[in-house]
């Protein structure tokens, strides 16, 4: 029997040791969880019916363990338990900016990163994942069964992953964000709309444009309901004339903090 570990019950890991549970990806007895703060890891112990323990501990009694601290807290976790991350075991980090080079670099495990997105909590989340040097065929096979219980794992190269997890893990933000300031401008028109009703509008329309986007490209969809001459197209024509500054913006605006972030880390080598 595989053991599974978590270190971390935040947000994310909280997610996905609830989310591999309820999907049944992991079975119960296989999983431990640890954080700073013990009583939040026994009250998701309780909550799951898994095991919460020390660091150290679960370090020591998985075979799979998930890294789901910040970025610049994570060496402090791996130099903690690093004797006990030996060669056969597999890491994966879903900490942004540290690479499986950092990683490789600071214990002897084997060695994933993994970004997934809170769209995973419903099960429709894609998970970016890159593997180490040190990964087998089983490992790989191992992680995409995981995250494919949530949604969508997709093997990409590191040097992705910054362009890419704006798209997947802070996408849904970013598209809430315009969807909110779409929803404020209609309730702001002089026609007496109100803004919950707008937003609870766009949300359903939200929802069934999503399915038919499986079926449809973009610029097929739009073709659709952007007739030729019409007044959906010439709304269509504003976004695309002023949207990629505003999109050009955003990439250097999370460019700039990945640095930032990455500046905090520090060279692990140092």
């Amino acid at each position: 029997m595989t053991a599974y570990g978590i270190i971390g019950t935040g947000h994310m890991g909280s997610m996905l040791a609830e989310e591999f549970i309820r999907r049944g990806a992991i079975n119960r007895e296989e999983l431990w969880v640890s954080n700073r703060s013990q009583e939040k890891a026994q009250k998701l112990a309780r909550k799951l019916g898994v095991r919460a323990a020390d660091n150290l501990k679960v370090a020591e009694r998985s075979d799979v363990l998930f890294l789901c601290v910040r970025p610049v807290d994570l060496k402090g976790v791996i130099a903690e338990t690093s004797e006990l991350l030996t060669p056969e075991k597999l890491i994966v980090s879903v900490a942004v900016d540290f690479s499986l080079r950092q990683l490789e670099s600071l214990c002897r495990a084997r060695a994933a990163r993994a970004i997934p997105s809170v769209a995973s909590g419903k099960g429709l989340g894609v998970t970016l994942l890159v593997l180490g040097s040190g990964a087998s065929e089983d490992d790989r096979s191992l992680v995409f069964r995981l995250f494919g219980s949530i949604g969508w794992p997709v093997e990409v190269a590191e040097e992705q992953l910054e362009v890419l997890s704006d798209l997947t893990s802070s996408g849904p933000a970013y598209i809430s964000a315009i969807l909110r300031e779409f929803a404020l401008e209609a309730s702001m028109r002089g026609a007496g709309v109100d803004k919950d009703l707008a937003e609870q509008l766009i949300k359903k329309t939200l929802i069934g444009t999503a399915a038919l986007l499986e079926d449809e490209s973009f610029d097929d969809l739009i073709a659709m309901v952007a007739t030729r001459g019409g007044i959906t197209e010439e709304g269509a024509k504003v976004i695309e004339a002023l949207s990629p500054e505003m999109f050009r913006q955003l990439f250097s605006a999370t460019s700039a903090k990945h640095r930032l972030v990455k500046d905090r880390i520090g060279n692990v080598e140092e």
